[in-house]
């Protein structure tokens, strides 16, 4: 079954959808790209930090596992995203 998401993982059936922020579970910085997630789960939503080519900070995030956090996908932060939910 597929949901909609916001960028820390609530569903768009959720009261929280869009609505609320939540405190990073776990950072790591590589190389200057700064990497959070939300929650233990996985797979769970990422956020990537870092700078465009104008030195702009960009903040995008994925859903994926931690571990394939540097090979995600990522969209822009005010996007929701469609995933795959099990029953």
């Amino acid at each position: 079954m597929k949901v909609q998401i916001d960028c820390y993982g609530f569903e768009a059936s959720s009261t929280s959808f869009q609505r609320r922020k939540l405190e990073a579970y776990l950072v790591k910085n590589d190389g200057g790209i700064i990497y959070e997630c939300f929650g233990n789960g996985d797979p769970r939503p990422i956020h990537r930090i870092d700078h465009d080519p104008d030195e702009c900070v960009r903040v995008m995030w994925a859903y994926g596992r931690w571990a394939d956090a540097e090979d995600l996908t990522y969209i822009p932060i005010n996007e929701t995203m469609n995933i795959e939910k099990e029953d």
